[in-house]
């Protein structure tokens, strides 16, 4: 199972939203400073547990780590939250699948609402026709999707998510191929796919 999202993709998608996210946060785990999207907030919860803000609305004072599982992880190990909020801190044992099922979680539901904002292109001769015309800034084929379409245009295209979940995110039993218009909706997703692309880099391919 693999999702096509170039490192040089996401390093763009993550560019085009630095003016909202400009603001730099130190990353618990190696000290770099680095841009607010290359980052996952965390909190400290009214019962001490370590709880990922992917939003990053959630009350009390954010601790930041980039997005990668070794990150995440050494940050648990390590004992670096209760350290950087001077309280007790009890992340879970495995807090960086916590976290990556949380962002694929959220870029399915974005799906949902890219349907609902009318951007969404489904099915297999509707989805390939878009990507003739250059129609589409997104493209999705279920990862066990039976033919790669004409991709002529080179669209992003991620295949990380199963016919079953992509069906769910639209409303129905199963999809297996779909495409988003250009809209400020599709790069918020591009963004959470290049969170979720790099704390599950096993699941992509680098293509440059």
């Amino acid at each position: 199972m693999t999702a096509v999202l170039t490192h040089a993709e996401n390093r763009q998608t993550l560019a085009s939203e630095s003016k909202a996210s400009d603001a730099l946060r130190r990353c618990l785990a190696s000290g770099e400073m680095k841009p607010r999207a290359e980052m996952i907030r965390f909190v400290i919860g009214p019962d001490k547990s370590v709880v990922p803000d992917l939003a990053e609305n959630l009350p009390g004072t954010g601790m930041w780590v980039t997005v990668s599982a070794d990150a995440v992880t050494l940050a648990a190990q390590k004992n670096l939250f209760a350290k950087a909020a001077q309280t007790k801190a009890k992340p879970a044992p495995d807090l960086a699948a916590q976290v990556a099922q949380l962002l694929r979680t959220r870029c399915l539901n974005l799906l949902g609402m890219a349907k609902g904002a009318g951007i969404a292109v489904l099915g297999e001769s509707q989805t390939e026709a878009a990507l003739r015309d250059n129609k589409l800034a997104l493209y999705f084929r279920a990862a066990d999707a039976s033919r790669t379409l004409d991709n002529r245009h080179n669209t992003t295209e991620c295949t990380i998510f199963s016919r079953d979940e992509m069906g769910a995110a639209f409303g129905y039993d199963q999809i297996v191929y779909a495409g988003l218009a250009l809209h400020g909706l599709t790069t918020k997703i591009k963004r959470e796919l290049s969170r979720l692309y790099d704390m599950t880099r096993k699941n992509v391919r680098q293509d440059d």
